[in-house]
């Protein structure tokens, strides 16, 4: 497997998508077309101008898949909230890769899941294959804003195939405003779809998950909830409850892409281990029942949860990214991307430094970067892949020496 990466901040789409395909092309100096890209681009650009100019550069033949992105990074460059446009061009040499997209994701999550499970089950898969999945995280076509969740399409997916690979993925935004979202699904272009890119061959995906929160209070249980709405903590409205505990440091209208929970799936009693811990940002508030919305419907009545505080401290990322390369053993490292929650860039979370200028730092000279600003998360928590708000999710694909 090979793989070129290109970047572009350019507002004209039309130079954006050819200045990022040629940049791809160029870093991997390969002279035959490569097999497929992986794209993703903001708001600023229309999806089918930007998909149709950065295939008259890799080919018209070339499949391309991807979506919406907040911002992007790579070896070089990173940048959101602009008119960012990042492409991978991949040559699979010794490997493959079967691609299956899924549309009708606002006629129900776990419905298409289930539909993608089906046709990733005519594949020779188990538990350990390398799976990328991406989906359209906005659902505005009834007008209103409706996420569409991560939770409820894995769970269909596990379904319709019978277990669940080693996935990795993103639910894809394209700005902070939730503005509608495509896909780019092969040769098409889409929206309200999933889109499954499952490996083969020599080819083996390694993550770690970047957190950098921290328990910050003691356990407190959900007590009532609709979906996604947390009604009720410890038998009181929630938004009173979080008022009663935060009033003095934080405002209620402050809550939405800062609050963050945390849900530990180990021993609550032992020490803290970020592995164990899957976060919980919230969305928005329903101030007529007194709730706290989030990204995904899964703290039911019964969830028990801490609120987490934010490390300001980027010193855990280096040795979580070594540890990662150190688990390759003799296996070689052909590329990476890193899933970053939009939430963590530096400008809209308040902070100084980047995580993505950690990120490149590390990877510097080892290994080509894509990395997106999502809205979503996809990575295996204690074995079992799940939705995750406020990470970053680093994954290695390596091929046997």
């Amino acid at each position: 497997m090979r793989v070129g990466v290109g970047y572009s901040e350019n507002p004209d789409t039309v130079k954006a998508g050819r200045q990022a395909a040629d940049e791809a092309l160029k870093s991997a100096a390969l002279d035959r077309p490569c097999d497929l890209a992986l794209m993703f681009a903001t708001v600023r650009h229309e999806p089918r101008l930007l998909r149709a100019t950065a295939a008259s550069a890799l080919g018209p033949a070339t499949p391309i898949y991807g979506g919406g992105a907040i911002g992007a990074i790579t070896n070089e460059h990173f940048g959101y909230s602009g008119a960012q446009v990042v492409l991978a061009a991949i040559w699979l040499e010794d490997a493959k890769c079967e691609v299956f997209t899924q549309r009708g994701l606002n006629k129900g999550e776990d419905k298409a899941g289930r539909r993608l499970g089906r046709k990733l089950a005519a594949l020779d898969l188990d538990e350990s294959s390398p799976v990328l999945l991406f989906y359209d995280a906005i659902n505005r076509s009834q007008g209103d804003l409706r996420l569409l969740m991560a939770t409820p399409l894995i769970q269909g997916l596990e379904k319709g195939l019978g277990f669940l690979p080693a996935l990795v993925g993103a639910g894809c935004m394209s700005d902070y405003d939730c503005s509608p979202t495509w896909q780019w699904t092969g040769r098409g272009v889409a929206q309200h779809s999933a889109t499954a890119l499952a490996f083969s061959g020599n080819i083996r995906l390694d993550s770690v998950i970047m957190h950098g929160c921290h328990p910050a209070t003691c356990y407190y249980t959900v007590t009532k909830a609709d979906s996604q709405v947390i009604l009720e903590i410890d038998g009181q409205p929630a938004l009173s409850f979080l008022d009663r505990m935060l009033g003095k440091f934080i405002r209620i209208e402050d809550y939405p892409f800062f609050l963050t929970l945390g849900v530990n799936s180990g021993d609550k009693l032992a020490s803290f281990n970020a592995e164990s811990y899957a976060n919980r940002l919230c969305l928005g508030l329903d101030a007529e029942r007194g709730g706290l919305v989030m990204f995904e419907p899964d703290m039911v009545a019964g969830t028990e949860f801490q609120l987490m505080y934010r490390s300001l401290d980027m010193d855990y990322i280096p040795p979580r990214v070594a540890g990662l390369f150190e688990g390759l053993g003799r296996r070689r490292p052909v590329f990476a991307t890193y899933i970053n929650c939009a939430g963590r860039a530096a400008g809209h979370a308040g902070v100084d430094m980047e995580d993505a200028v950690v990120i490149q730092r590390e990877l510097a000279g080892r290994v080509p970067l894509l990395g997106i600003y999502s809205g979503v998360e996809i990575a295996a928590v204690k074995g079992r892949p799940q939705s995750l708000d406020w990470t970053g999710v680093l994954t290695l694909f390596s091929v046997d020496p």
